[in-house]
């Protein structure tokens, strides 16, 4: 019988469930790539946070672009230089869904903030503003000492609050470098109305007026930059674990993870039901993000045979654990939970080094 009559004698394929299905098979030979044999791009959703970024800034006039690029976890500029790290995990749909489930969650309006800030940093850096006498006047010593903890006062009105909606909670007052990305970032986003949000804030505002005054007004951020240096980059392709590895996808459960969970929950409150989250609590989830450097480096410090692989990637199961449990930090306990945080970190990592070693 000849070939052609059997194909069409065949019943007409089903896309529904040949779609799953290769979704599906798709999804599991994803979660075993190691990233760094991914090739990713960026795509959907972070495409369009970067190009409204860019229109935003060619709309003032400022046609330098930061070299953004897909690397390591968290959004971080290269000391004064001018490449901007954004998570690899937000190059697609896919991957962006994946951690949204399994890590922590980015909504499309917090990775544009943490552009806009960052997008600050680059042209701080590239243009050089922080050289200037009258940048120090407005924002402080450049060169002052910067710390990963730091002590603020959450009733001052000398700073803008930006990624403070992202959980951030009073970043501006981190350091002069950060006051001014922020400051940046409120007045280069369209829908902060920064001069009626900040009206009465005399401080503040004069540090919006400033950047709007040197940046659009006196166009210093034109033109080609003095300082193009990329800087150091920690690109995707440098990460050897799983995408499975990395969120901490498993199709079994690692017993440890019984005593982790218990652990969290004394350390940390839920989230109450129906509670929105940009109004009530940062997520531990993110929280344990942010102080990962701090954590990693007090921890392989005190454990002189600790993998500081091995630590990011306990504290990423850590980070699945409290996304999955719906784990906050009252912004009034941040300094308590570090420290309580440190401690339970430290003892799993030590007892896991233990338990290794007796093998």
């Amino acid at each position: 019988m000849p070939l052609a009559a059997v194909r069409t004698r065949r019943s007409p394929p089903k896309p529904v469930a040949d779609d799953s299905v290769a979704r599906e098979v798709g999804l599991q030979k994803l979660l075993q790539s190691r990233i760094c044999d991914l090739t990713l791009k960026v795509e959907d959703t972070l495409f369009d946070c970067l190009a409204q970024v860019t229109g935003e800034l060619r709309a003032r006039g400022i046609t330098f672009i930061p070299g953004y690029y897909l690397g390591e976890d968290d959004f971080w500029t290269a000391d004064r230089a001018t490449s901007v790290n954004v998570p690899w995990y937000l190059a697609n749909t896919l991957l962006w869904q994946l951690v949204n489930d399994h890590l922590f969650e980015y909504s499309r309006d917090e990775v544009l903030m943490y552009l806009r800030h960052e997008t600050g940093h680059a042209l701080n850096y590239a243009f050089e503003l922080w050289k200037r006498k009258d940048w120090t006047q407005t924002f402080g010593e450049f060169r002052r000492a910067y710390r990963d903890v730091y002590s603020s006062n959450p009733w001052s009105r000398d700073y803008v609050r930006y990624l403070h909606r992202a959980g951030m909670y009073h970043y501006a007052q981190k350091h002069p470098d950060e006051d001014f990305a922020e400051t940046f970032a409120v007045w280069l986003d369209p829908a902060s109305r920064w001069r009626r949000r900040y009206k009465d804030w005399q401080v503040a505002l004069a540090k919006l007026e400033y950047v709007d005054r040197v940046v659009d007004l006196e166009g210093v951020c034109r033109g080609v930059p003095p300082n193009q240096r990329s800087g150091k980059r920690v690109g995707f392709e440098t990460i050897k674990e799983s995408v499975a590895d990395y969120l901490g996808i498993a199709h079994t459960v690692d017993p440890d993870l019984v005593e982790y969970r218990r652990d969290l929950l004394e350390i940390f409150p839920r989230r109450p039901e129906g509670a929105r989250s940009r109004q009530s609590a940062l997520s531990a989830a993110r929280f344990i993000q942010q102080h990962q450097r701090v954590l990693i480096d007090k921890i392989g410090g005190w454990i002189g045979d600790s993998d500081r692989r091995v630590i990011s990637k306990f504290l990423r199961q850590l980070q699945a654990l409290c996304t999955y449990e719906h784990l906050v930090v009252p912004e009034s306990q941040r300094n308590d939970k570090v420290v309580d945080l440190t401690i339970v970190a430290t003892w799993h990592v030590l007892d896991g080094i233990h338990r290794l070693s007796g093998e």
